[in-house]
């Protein structure tokens, strides 16, 4: 595997694309089910600042402090715009902010938590794992109920660029090539860790579990992985339901077959997608837009 290039805040660009590998289990199932190396996308806005969907909704970071988030993310891919290397730049630049600055402030409906139900909606694909499908039933859940005003991170990155007011229209659209399912390993999950993580996104999104949501995430992992033939019955009743609710995610989204049907037999690529729903974008959108090159990693430390 190639060293990435290490990259510093000052080399950074206007219209880079930022792609995180945050820590946490929660990160790791998003990446495995996105088939992605990535869980997070912000873009950055100017010389010192990124913009991003957060927990506390659209916001600007300074590129300084996220440099020192060592602790929260494993590593942070830059990606450049091949359409903002022309003449144009500066004027096309100018119309990316104007279709940024509109979404600043905008609530989020982050929590990773989310983030998981979305992108298992759009890849439609769900863990094996009994005690990772509890956890993805919670997800959907979010899926379902939020509120489509709100925009998550990928979203917001490839919307800036979709909606930038150029001449001619959409001169700035990333390209979208839609992947076929990955047959990747599902990584070994700390599923203790997990249900930490699951029952802290869950307050962060106002959807206090009960007590009884509690003690079945907090005790499954001290039994481990339940075998199937020890709960079949059960397990198949829980089958349904979550087919049930994958099914009313898609349609809350307006997802009506998952993306890599129509894939093309070469290389498990599609043609771009002329328009995509923005709500489908998913950082492994952005990872693999022809419009974008990956030139570097940004340098961490800690805090």
């Amino acid at each position: 595997m190639d060293t990435p290039h290490v990259l510093q805040p000052h080399d950074l660009e206007a219209g880079d694309v930022l792609l995180h590998m945050g820590r946490g289990e929660l990160s790791r199932l998003i990446a495995w089910v996105g088939d992605s190396a990535y869980s997070h996308a912000a873009v950055v806005y100017d010389d010192t600042q990124l913009m991003e969907a957060a927990a506390s909704g659209v916001r600007l970071a300074t590129l300084d402090q996220r440099i020192t988030m060592k602790e929260n993310f494993h590593y942070i891919d830059v990606f450049r715009p091949s359409r903002l290397q022309q003449a144009d730049h500066d004027a096309m630049l100018a119309d990316l902010r104007t279709a940024l600055m509109p979404y600043l402030g905008r609530p989020y409906p982050m929590t990773s938590l989310f983030v998981l139900g979305l992108v298992c909606s759009v890849r439609n694909k769900i863990p094996g794992s009994r005690d990772l499908r509890r956890v993805v039933r919670m997800a959907l859940d979010l899926v379902i109920d939020n509120d489509p005003t709100r925009v998550v991170c990928s979203e917001l990155v490839y919307r800036g660029f979709d909606e930038a007011p150029t001449s001619p229209a959409h001169a700035l659209r990333l390209p979208v090539i839609t992947r076929s399912r990955q047959h990747t390993p599902l990584p070994d999950i700390d599923l203790l860790a997990l249900a930490h993580e699951t029952l802290e996104d869950l307050r962060r999104a106002d959807r206090s579990p009960s007590l009884a949501s509690e003690i079945a995430l907090l005790s499954s992992p001290m039994h481990g992985m339940r075998e199937l033939t020890a709960a079949a019955v059960e397990d198949a009743s829980e089958d349904e339901d979550l087919a049930l609710r994958l099914l009313q995610a898609r349609t809350r989204l307006g997802i009506t077959m998952p993306k890599q049907a129509s894939l093309t037999a070469v290389g498990g690529l599609a043609l771009p997608e002329p328009t995509p729903n923005p709500k489908t974008v998913l950082p492994a959108d952005l990872e693999f837009s022809p419009g974008l090159v990956k030139i570097g990693r940004l340098a961490l430390a800690s805090a």
